[in-house]
């Protein structure tokens, strides 16, 4: 885990200097092989396998919460047949690397005539809006896959559970974090093709922090 908040923290701090473009373009193979290693140790995986325990649909597991909203690290899991509702990460970047089960990973970008609604809709919410946006293929992920998400490519995404009765598990290392003031999460729904529909919060949607305490001896290292 050491080596990993290593490489977080020089990521983050590109970022503050050369701002959220870098996220698009820096070289992620050495934030990736990180955290490779920090999540490959066999106490880890058996503890996954055998005597993880979820809450709810969405279980959140944290690991590691920066200051500030500097940078987070968390394990999310996604009980069979879940799926996550779509959401962004303004200016933000996020690694998702796959620790068990199947899952499929749907992603979408807003089209750039339409970003200054996300921006407004951020500070003042009100009614939904329609926006144009563009579809990515989506992603079939295993056990040892990772996709990436950046200020540009990809930002909005959704996760489901496609296995019928393994946990879906997953380490998102998401820098810089939400903060509530520039970087707030926003939902969205296909509307219809090549268009979404920016709401609310869904109402149906929750996620369920876990104690990490149990987990700490194995990945906090």
């Amino acid at each position: 885990m050491h080596k990993l908040l290593k490489e977080v923290v020089k990521v983050y701090t590109q970022f503050q200097k050369l701002g959220p473009t870098y996220l698009d373009t820096f070289d992620n193979r050495a934030i990736t092989e990180a955290t490779f290693e920090a999540v490959k140790t066999k106490q880890l995986q058996e503890y996954i396998r055998k005597e993880f325990k979820p809450i709810g649909d969405v279980s959140m597991l944290p690991i590691h919460l920066e200051p500030e909203h500097r940078f987070t690290i968390a394990m999310f899991a996604l009980r069979p047949g879940v799926r996550m509702p779509l959401h962004d990460h303004p200016n933000m970047f996020v690694l998702s690397h796959v620790m068990n089960g199947l899952g499929e990973r749907e992603s979408w970008d807003v089209d750039s005539i339409d970003h200054h609604q996300q921006i407004e809709f951020r500070k003042n919410k009100g009614d939904s809006r329609i926006l144009k946006a563009i579809q990515h293929p989506k992603l079939q992920l295993k056990e040892g896959d990772n996709c990436y998400t950046t200020p540009n490519k990809c930002n909005l995404h959704k996760f489901s559970n496609i296995h019928e009765s393994e946990l879906f598990i997953f380490l998102d290392v998401i820098l810089p974090h939400y903060n509530g003031v520039d970087r707030v999460i926003n939902f969205y729904e296909p509307f219809s093709e090549n268009q979404l529909e920016l709401m609310g919060n869904p109402k149906t949607y929750q996620r369920h922090p876990i104690d990490v305490d149990d987990i700490r001896e194995f990945i906090v290292q």
